[in-house]
């Protein structure tokens, strides 16, 4: 999940937005970290992902609470961004 990029305009108006940004790239970096490091949370060609290890398993945990803040953050953002401008 990409976070869109902000325009200055939007930093200026919420610049909490700008950290949030950075949070979200950084849950991506996260997420694709742990697969790589836990290569059976990889898709398997037949649709059924087998975790069998502890590492598999609380690395899927985190990824899952991670997908979580990412809907969370963007939820916020669309929202603030859809907020009138109160200047």
């Amino acid at each position: 999940m990409r976070p869109p990029l902000l325009t200055p305009d939007e930093v200026a108006r919420s610049p909490e937005l700008a950290l949030l940004a950075a949070i979200e790239h950084a849950l991506d970096l996260a997420i694709v970290t742990l697969v790589a490091a836990q290569p059976e949370l990889r898709p398997a060609p037949e649709g059924y992902d087998a975790v069998t290890s502890d590492a598999a398993e609380r690395a899927d945990a985190v990824i899952v609470e991670a997908q979580t803040l990412q809907r969370a953050i963007a939820a916020y953002r669309d929202t603030v961004l859809a907020e009138p401008d109160a200047r």
